[in-house]
């Protein structure tokens, strides 16, 4: 691949100290390294202990370093090897392989730092449609958005609804047009981003390796940056041409609803202009969905007759969207299966610390907790329940051996936080009283963003049912900043901590009694 010729109008990006030590500390206890073998903590160890007399200077010439890639001043022969890193292959559930790579800890290092520096004016850009860039709960609002759509307009049989499903999307995006979208709106990390994109790169497999010459690699913090900035000029083709009640999309999944004919525009400029982007559409796993929708009204050839139609609702991003409640509460207890599965599996490790860190934190309520937050309570009781079920008993095993020690106050203390003397494990039960009406309040202004043509606004039914719902089981609780829209919305999460802090204050109480 050539190298095409650089102009840039605007100067390349400097860090700041305080940036770099953001970024530094910015990575996930644990995270693992590229093949050079150097961790984060590695570098956080070095400012500490006998160490921190020297940290200030340690600190400064790792930031030249930073500016040094920043600015474009090192040699591009190097850069199949900066950029380069081993591939893990993860099955995927169509049992595709999607492949991660872990670059080594420099490059994701300036990589955080140039997302950093162009992150807020970028999401300025971005977020009239995408909102996997730079949005706190972006996948949640979406859901929320069009559950409520549904919700309000699931008779109209003129409507339709598509849910977009690229090829490969990130791994295939095509470099070229990368680069030209960088160097237009972000021309102050361009050079950074061709070094890394510029050319092919080394990806490790094993003993050898395979030269990346397309798409943007999954591990690389700027990779979603990269692929929005590739899919937005798409975007606003569909913004310009189609009349649509919703358009909203999550890096790749676009999800559109709007009259039949203006969503079948839509599909028709995906496949017109969606390749010379790098952009494949996947045929058989987009869908066309509406309750109401009478497919043999449709014009002929309207559709692709092998796309896909399913009957009463559709995964999206992780969630249901549906009115029919055996779907939604049947891919819930799907879910909630699979996770106690995996909990029956742990006695195999015989160790039980190693038991208790999974349970909490890998197959504990983060198993269920986005579906928690996205559907209905009602829908979720059966789930919750048996999830629950699953939970003790992985707990009850792990504390006691199987032994007769473990009742009810056992398993209310083993629900709280380690910092009040539990165990840290969520009850699905306790919590699904009160997500749902934690993450609709706390992304009213997003949904309402993203609902902004559809006509639609105020509460819905569902939203009013599971907050009537939860003030029966705490009736002492304020709900005001919960009703009304034209208060100071509370900061991000807030509205779940505010639920959890009274839900645990009640359980705290049952538990001392």
């Amino acid at each position: 691949m050539h190298r095409p010729c650089i102009v840039i109008d605007e100067p390349p990006l400097v860090a700041e100290l305080d940036s770099v030590l953001c970024c530094i500390k910015s990575f996930p206890k644990g995270t693992s390294c590229g093949r050079d073998g150097l961790r984060a903590q590695h570098i956080l160890d070095a400012f500490c202990g006998e160490g921190s007399a020297i940290a200030t200077d340690l600190l400064c010439a790792i930031t030249a370093v930073v500016n040094l890639w920043l600015g474009g001043k090192c040699p591009s022969c190097l850069a199949e090897f900066v950029a380069s890193a081993p591939l893990t292959p993860l099955l995927k559930p169509d049992n595709g392989i999607r492949p991660i790579a872990v670059g080594t800890i420099w490059r994701r290092l300036v990589s955080k730092v140039a997302m950093k520096g162009v992150g807020k004016e970028m999401t300025k850009y971005l977020n009239d449609f995408q909102f996997g860039v730079g949005v706190s709960g972006g996948a949640e609002a979406i859901l929320h958005s069009v559950n409520r759509v549904l919700s309000e307009r699931h008779t109209d049989g003129s409507l339709a609804m598509l849910t977009v499903d690229f090829s490969n999307a990130f791994n295939q995006v095509d470099r070229s047009a990368l680069l030209r979208e960088v160097r237009m709106r972000c021309p102050s990390i361009s050079l950074w981003v061709e070094f890394l994109y510029g050319q092919p790169a080394r990806l490790y497999l094993g003993d050898g390796h395979i030269w990346s010459t397309t798409g943007v690699q999954q591990g690389d913090p700027l990779g979603p940056l990269l692929f929005a900035l590739v899919l937005h000029p798409l975007v606003h083709q569909i913004r310009d041409k189609c009349k649509l009640l919703l358009h909203a999309w999550y890096l790749d999944d676009g999800t559109v609803i709007g009259g039949s004919e203006e969503v079948a525009r839509v599909l028709d400029i995906i496949k017109v202009s969606g390749p010379a982007l790098g952009l494949e559409l996947n045929i058989k796993k987009t869908e066309l969905f509406w309750p109401s929708c009478d497919g043999s009204k449709f014009r002929e050839g309207l559709f692709p007759k092998d796309i896909g139609r399913p009957l009463v609702g559709v995964k999206l991003l992780g969630g249901a969207v549906s009115r029919d409640a055996s779907f939604i509460s049947g891919l819930a207890k799907k879910r909630a299966a699979k996770a106690v599965d995996l909990m029956r599996l742990l006695p195999k490790l015989g160790d039980p610390q190693s038991e208790l860190l999974l349970l909490r934190s890998c197959m504990g309520i983060a198993k269920l907790f986005f579906g928690l937050r996205t559907c209905q309570p009602v829908h979720m009781e059966d789930a919750a329940l048996f999830f629950d079920e699953g939970l003790r008993e992985a707990i009850e095993e792990l504390v006691v051996c199987g032994g007769p020690f473990f009742g009810d106050l056992q398993w209310r203390l083993a629900s709280l936080p380690i910092r009040f003397g539990g165990l840290g494990l969520y009850s699905a039960v306790e919590a699904s009283s009160y997500a749902f009406v934690a993450s609709r309040a706390q992304s009213w202004v997003l949904q309402d963003h993203i609902l902004r043509d559809s006509g639609i606004c105020g509460m819905d039914s569902d939203y009013v049912c599971a907050l009537a719902c939860l003030r029966d089981t705490i009736p002492s609780f304020d709900f005001s900043g919960f009703t009304n829209k034209d208060t100071a919305p509370l900061k991000p999460n807030m509205h779940w901590r505010v639920l959890f802090l009274v839900k645990l204050s009640t359980k705290l109480k049952y538990s001392l009694t």
